[in-house]
């Protein structure tokens, strides 16, 4: 049999969380490489507006890991989910309507935000990695397309839409984890980043509770 003497690959995320090297997979050999700052410049993605946003200050102290603040009872309380809407609208998208992805800290606040967002009158969906990939599909479609009745506003998830997903319509991104990682702070960031028709920017809101060590992974 033909034993090919080279392997081509292509990626948008070569850097990875789990410790797997896909560089060592190519014996090191980089063809061709652009980072996020280029290919901006390139005009290659879409325009980002970033915004760090502290989060709710709740009986004198701010959801922050460093002082035990994040427990699920604040994380999902009435006030911090008008705080979110109320910086949602005022930060706003490009576009005729919404067509939102919301990253959280685990499947239970993913779950119960979703539900008190869709009291107020939104409409979302939650999706974590056991959905099969029908539902995954049917709930995109639901947010990008505009000629569906049960259109969404917004998916919750944990980290399923991290990488591999293209969702060209995506038009604010909302990050309520503490993103201590740059490789997944640009993994996230980057489902807002393709370019769709009549989408000029996208809009990114990051939460920060450990507003000092989060600051620095956008810069």
């Amino acid at each position: 049999y033909f034993k090919p003497k080279f392997w081509l690959g292509m990626t948008a995320s070569p850097d990875r969380t789990v410790g797997f090297d896909i560089y060592k997979v190519f014996d090191h050999n980089i063809a061709y490489e652009i980072r996020l700052q280029q290919a901006l410049e390139e005009d290659f993605l879409c325009p980002f507006h970033y915004f760090g946003i502290t989060d709710l200050e709740i009986n004198g102290e701010i959801l922050d890991d460093t002082n035990g603040v994040r427990n699920f009872s604040m994380l999902v309380c009435e006030e911090r989910v008008d705080y979110i809407l109320k910086m949602a609208k005022l930060y706003g998208y490009c576009g005729e309507r919404v067509k939102g992805l919301i990253f959280c800290s685990g499947k239970e606040e993913a779950m119960e935000l979703s539900r008190k967002f869709n009291e107020r009158g939104l409409f979302t969906e939650f999706l974590y990695g056991a959905d099969s990939q029908e539902r995954r599909e049917d709930c995109i479609d639901r947010l990008v397309n505009d000629a569906r009745e049960d259109y969404l506003d917004y998916i919750f998830t944990i980290d399923i839409f991290n990488e591999g997903v293209d969702i060209p319509e995506i038009n604010q991104v909302i990050m309520l984890r503490p993103t201590e990682s740059p490789i997944v702070f640009i993994q996230q960031l980057g489902r807002g980043l393709r370019r769709s028709e009549g989408k000029e920017y996208v809009v990114v809101l990051d939460f920060i509770g450990n507003y000092m060590n989060n600051f620095m992974i956008p810069i």
